[in-house]
Order: C-alpha cells, then sequence, then structure tokens
C-alpha cells in the first residue's frame, strides 16, 4: 500500500473520463469524499456511482459536481438535493442486480474509493458497515484506494478484503457515519402496532430504516424465536438480538445468524458489530437474490411506500415531483416474501400527509409503480390493514377502508364512477 497526498495525482493512472466507485452508506469515506470534490477538475467527465449515502456528500456541490456525472443506485439522504435540482442522476435498478451489472461490465470502475478497518493478523481488512455490491467492483480489478478507519468494525461473513489488493490508501481522521433514531409520532405508533399484529413467533423479518422500523421492532420484544435477514441493520435490532427474541433458530441456512448488506447505527452498535459472530454481512445478490429470499420460511417483509392506488399499485418513490428514493431492496424483498414458504410482504404508509390522501384512486402513469398488487399481501395505514388478497374490487374496498376517513367518500365515488366501469 502506498500512502496517498492528493487523489488528482491518481488520474495519469486512469482513463479519460474514468468510471469511480464510492463505498456506500455509512461505509462512504469522508475523507476520500472531501479529497474527490476538491480535485474533481482531475477526473472531469467521469462517472460517480453512489449508492445511498447517509451523511453530506460534497462530491455533489457545484462546482465539483460541474466535472463529475453523479450516478445513483439509490439516492440516501446525502443525494436527495442533488438529484433534484439536477446535479445528480437516479438509476431505477433493484439492489439484487447491481452485483450483476458490474459483473457483465455494463457498468464500469477505473477505481474504487472504499472506508475499511485496519487489517487483522491475516492481513485482511474489512468493508466494515456495507459490502453491497463492492465485491463485484473488486473483481473487476479497478484501483483500489482505501481510507483505513480504526473505528469501523471489523464485520463477519464475506466482508473481507486482502490488504495486498489496497493500491493506496489514507487515514481516517473522523469516525464513520452515523445515523441516530429518530423519535416517531402517534401516527407512526398506530401504524407500528398493525405491523406487528401480522408478525408471527418465528417470523424472519427484513425491515428497513427509519422511525417507523424501528417502532415496529420495539413492539416485537414478546415474540420468540425471530430471524432477521434483511438489507440493512440498525440499532433498534440490538435489544431484540440480546435479550434472544432475535435467535434464527427457525433458518434452515444460517441457522442463528442474523443476515445483512449494510448496517445504520451510532458508534457504541458499531462497536457491538465488531468481530460479532452472530451477525453477517454479505453481497446484495445474495442477501436480495430471488432465490436465496424463496428459500426462506416465514420470511415477512416490512416496508414503506409513498402512495398506493385502489388497484394496488404503490409508489415509494416520487412525490410531488420530488425524487425521494428509488427502488432499492423493496421491489426484491417484497416479491421474495410473497414466494417464501409462509412468507409475508407488508407495505405500511400514512393514510395521508397534510390535505392529500396517500391512497389514491389510480397512480397516474407519470409516478413509478415501485410494486403491484401481487407484490404484497397487507397495506398498513394508521386506520387498520387492508388484505391485498382478492377480487380487484375487494382489493379496493380494503385499501378504501384504512385510508382517511376525510377522503373515503371520494374514493368511494372515483371507484364506482371510473375505477369499476367496463
Amino acid at each position: 500500500m502506498n500512502k496517498l497526498h492528493a487523489l488528482a495525482d491518481l488520474a495519469a493512472h486512469l482513463p479519460a473520463r474514468p468510471g469511480i466507485v464510492m463505498h456506500s452508506a455509512c461505509s462512504e469515506p469522508a475523507g476520500l469524499a472531501a479529497m474527490l470534490a476538491a480535485d474533481a477538475p482531475a477526473f472531469t467527465g467521469g462517472t460517480l456511482y453512489s449508492l445511498m449515502p447517509m451523511g453530506h456528500a460534497p462530491y455533489a456541490d457545484a462546482p465539483a459536481s460541474d466535472h463529475l456525472n453523479i450516478t445513483a443506485f439509490f439516492p440516501g439522504k446525502g443525494l436527495r438535493s442533488a438529484v433534484n435540482a439536477g446535479r445528480a442522476k437516479t438509476l431505477r435498478h433493484t439492489l439484487s442486480a447491481l452485483p450483476g451489472l458490474f459483473d457483465r461490465n455494463e457498468f464500469h470502475a477505473d477505481m474504487v474509493l472504499l472506508q475499511v478497518s485496519p487489517p487483522d493478523a491475516q492481513g485482511r481488512v474489512s468493508l466494515g458497515l456495507s459490502v453491497d455490491y463492492m465485491q463485484a467492483v473488486l473483481r473487476q480489478k479497478p484501483l483500489v484506494v482505501a481510507e483505513i478507519n480504526p473505528q469501523l468494525p471489523h464485520t463477519c461473513g464475506d466482508s473481507f478484503l486482502d490488504s495486498a489488493c489496497i493500491d493506496y490508501f489514507i487515514d481516517a481522521t473522523q469516525p464513520p457515519q452515523t445515523v441516530l433514531s429518530v423519535a416517531g409520532d402517534e401516527i407512526d405508533a398506530r401504524i407500528a402496532a398493525h405491523v406487528a399484529s401480522l408478525i408471527d413467533d418465528g417470523a424472519v423479518l427484513q425491515v428497513g430504516i427509519g422511525s417507523l422500523p424501528d417502532m415496529v421492532l420495539s413492539r416485537l420484544r414478546h415474540h420468540q424465536h425471530l430471524g432477521l435477514h434483511t438489507g440493512i441493520i440498525t440499532a433498534a435490532a440490538r435489544p431484540l438480538l440480546e435479550a434472544g427474541v432475535i435467535d434464527n433458530s427457525t433458518k434452515h441456512a444460517h441457522r442463528g445468524v442474523s443476515i445483512t448488506t449494510m448496517a445504520a447505527g451510532d458508534q457504541d452498535f458499531y462497536d457491538f458489530l465488531h468481530r460479532n459472530e452472530r451477525i453477517e454481512f454479505h453481497p446484495c445478490s445474495f442477501t436480495h437474490g430471488a432465490d436465496t429470499l424463496a428459500t426462506i420460511e416465514g420470511l415477512t417483509a416490512i416496508n414503506s411506500a409513498l402512495q398506493v392506488d385502489l388497484s394496488g399499485r404503490a409508489n415509494a418513490e416520487t412525490v410531488a415531483g420530488r425524487v425521494v428514493s428509488a427502488p432499492g431492496g423493496l421491489p426484491d424483498f417484497a416479491k421474495g416474501a410473497r414466494r417464501a414458504p409462509r412468507g409475508r410482504s407488508i407495505l405500511a404508509l400514512r393514510a395521508s400527509f397534510g390535505a392529500e390522501s396517500n391512497i389514491i384512486a389510480a397512480l397516474p402513469d407519470t409516478l413509478p409503480a415501485t410494486l403491484v398488487a401481487d407484490d404484497m399481501d397487507y397495506v398498513v395505514t394508521e386506520f387498520g390493514i387492508a388484505p391485498m388478497r382478492g377480487t380487484p374490487a375487494q382489493r379496493a374496498q380494503a385499501l378504501i377502508a384504512i385510508a382517511d376517513p376525510a377522503h373515503q367518500a371520494e374514493l368511494e365515488r372515483q371507484l364506482t364512477q371510473t375505477i369499476l366501469q367496463p
């Protein structure tokens, strides 16, 4: 490994308009991200691939963004404003597809910027808080630049990299990105209670990040023999792990082990993950893969959406002309849970936002349908639970019943006058 002094020094080793991959989510290397922003003119015309940065993404600010084609597979907190301002774009790929896109060279990395743990006794570093599609990127043999952070947990699973593969490094000067829990409100509490009522003992959970998933997990402390196979593990799962509520005892594969591809939380949670053999990190081709998910008995996928229409189509990406998200792992887990033995796909949302109903007659053609009715077993709002099995008319009536009462009459009118007309 060679000590790096300026990222611009590496431009001569790369082709013109290089492909650059930034390590994802809470593993985004803050020091290297700042160096890329400062040296962006050296990589003018290059494409930067990013996934769900959870902190400030300085390379997406002008003038750095004027030099880079910033492409997000999932915008995350760090890139939403840049996407909506036109300084970055999103691609609508599911997480399960990302490793294959790099394996087939549909996307190419000439350089990858990683955050890793210090080498262990075997000379291996860990990818820490995010494995996702990084192993597929590394198989392309890019120039590997690593920010070595002693506060990054050395996570278990398929998260290792031989330190000999690192070409250049810098020492981290700050801790990994943290994500603190945000308290939900009374509406979140009502939705969480409904969701929790749908979770059986022995279920294997997939949950996301945010106040609602945290509140769902907090209501499961009297359950037994739960499992965890998810896209991201957060600090909200820790009490259930420590109490033995999540023991992964019902799994046929990886029995006794929680599976994820990412993590987010505070430093105390990251220390909990350090060398914790009961929690493994794997590539998203595995964690989100259809063949993997279809074999997990009792897989219960809990996800959120922005809008659902009366046919059961859900939009989880765009609202009021603003890009909020991308498909991410939502379609993977929703479809996977529907295929799994005794699986259950649950979609949660608030019934309304301000004066606008989030259950609508029909999604406009301009909005993405992230999921369709066949991808869900239940839709949940603060007003109840709507089963998605049955005829189209039954499904529509079930959704109206959990809409905000202020909008139910109008939804009934639209259902009668337009949707059910021949």
